[in-house]
């Protein structure tokens, strides 16, 4: 038998189908589309020397499989410790290792025509059909994303993997990224007692796990309160939020219009998965008029956010800046060839000084003691909360420790996953008394013994 051209016959397929798949497709429907269009192609007579190699249903299905995979990447892309994976043309592939960072792997494309293939298969799994000289895409399922840019060296590929499993924040807290303190702090100020929730904004560099964090506190929203999610590149996981709405700019609707068209939709969030550009001026609208919001945005320090969020080309006031809530900045260092994503500091504003925002430091990340610690109590926000609630500033502290123990508790009886934390938390926040108990815990009791 003649040596069979398996990369032509799939780019055949390709052209065939592109624009005709979608990200909403599973794994059968995306099997049956490519045999279809497979048994076309040999019906009319056209790679005929596959014949008898697809008589065999055992070779149609493994051929259909592999076509459906993401050739040598595949292994990659199911190792739950590779974070992103890089590739420059026909240069060794790159990963970016959760423990042990920037690497280099054996894997490589052979050659130019199975590059292309490649490039242009990742465009059809996404429901692309053109490839411009930048695009992002999606892979199937929420997979992760894909950077694509065309450069005279050949295309230039970063493809960042979600987690198939969402961190929580017990993950967060078991890999030392914040305390049960902290973690019980950012949980009052999402659920603000169902009262007063802060607008917040996470800040970091590329790689630090603004995300990651952005979406392990989306368990300490009430479930009664209506999301709207808007991003550039689908990277947050909302499997457990049935009433939220999800929205993807393009090249037709900017993150700005859907900001905007956001507050028609009755949201009490409003999520923006990176604030950069003309949206940062809508989402503070949308914070004056009463909405509450979080977002991530690449700033190395609070004061440093706040400069971005008032220069180009955000040119937000200085007095609508101070409507943000909360900093929460993260950063990642190396210790022993270890890498550690951490909170770094945790700021509430505090107020105007003639032109200059005030910022109230709650949490800063001894790197010593690698260890989140406090530096002063979060007097900014627990007085507005007290002011709106009724309760007094002891009785908010008094909630707080509360809510650390409880994390605590749960982390110590394996309760970890997302959906665990997010149903203990969402039943917290109907009934605090009855869900404490459900832990066989006496949440008076505790309150009693905090003093």
């Amino acid at each position: 038998m003649e040596k069979l051209d398996f990369l032509s016959l799939e780019s055949r397929l390709v052209n065939l189908m592109l624009g005709k798949m979608n990200l909403m497709q599973d794994q059968q429907e995306r099997e049956g589309m490519v045999l279809k269009y497979l048994e076309a192609i040999l019906k009319k007579g056209e790679f005929s020397e596959f014949k008898v190699y697809f008589d065999s249903e055992e070779n149609k299905i493994k051929f259909i499989k592999d076509f459906l995979s993401y050739s040598i990447i595949t292994e990659l892309l199911c190792d739950i410790h590779v974070e992103d994976i890089i590739i420059n043309n026909l240069k060794p592939v790159y990963i970016h290792h959760s423990e042990k960072g920037f690497i280099q792997t054996p894997h490589r494309f052979p050659t130019q025509k199975a590059m292309d293939l490649f490039v242009r298969k990742l465009l059809l799994f996404a429901g692309r059909k053109h490839l411009e000289k930048i695009v992002n895409l999606e892979l199937p399922k929420l997979e992760g994303r894909v950077n694509i840019a065309l450069s005279p060296f050949g295309p230039q590929i970063t493809i960042t993997k979600a987690k198939v499993t969402p961190l929580s924040i017990i993950d967060l807290i078991r890999a030392g990224s914040l305390t049960y303190e902290v973690a019980a702090q950012l949980w009052m100020y999402i659920e603000g007692m169902s009262i007063r929730p802060a607008n917040i904004m996470i800040a970091g560099g590329p790689g630090v796990g603004k995300t990651t964090l952005l979406n392990a506190l989306f368990s300490f929203i009430p479930q009664t309160d209506r999301m709207v999610v808007i991003e550039d590149t689908l990277e947050l996981n909302t499997f457990l939020e049935d009433s939220c709405s999800r929205l993807e700019s393009d090249a037709e609707v900017t993150l700005a219009d859907l900001v905007k068209n956001s507050l028609r939709m009755r949201p009490e969030r409003i999520i923006v998965g990176e604030v950069r550009g003309d949206e940062a001026r809508d989402m503070i609208t949308a914070c004056n008029i009463g909405k509450y919001c979080m977002g991530t945005i690449h700033a190395l320090t609070s004061r440093e956010a706040i400069i971005r969020l008032q220069n180009e080309p955000m040119n937000i006031p200085e007095m609508l800046v101070n409507l943000i809530d909360v900093f929460i900045v993260l950063k990642r260092y190396h210790v022993k060839d270890k890498l550690y994503r951490v909170v770094d500091e945790v700021s509430e504003t505090s107020g105007m000084e003639q032109v200059k925002i005030l910022l109230s430091g709650v949490y800063k990340y001894d790197y010593e003691q690698h260890k989140v610690k406090s530096i002063s109590p979060s007097t900014v926000f627990r007085d507005r909360l007290s002011k709106q609630s009724g309760l007094t500033p002891k009785e908010i502290m008094k909630e707080h420790i509360l809510r650390a123990r409880l994390i605590e508790h749960l982390d110590k009886e394996g309760m970890s996953t997302l959906k665990e934390v997010t149903t203990f938390c969402r039943s917290y926040n109907r009934a605090p008394s009855e869900a404490t108990a459900g832990l066989g815990l006496d949440r008076n009791k505790i309150l009693a013994d905090i003093g």
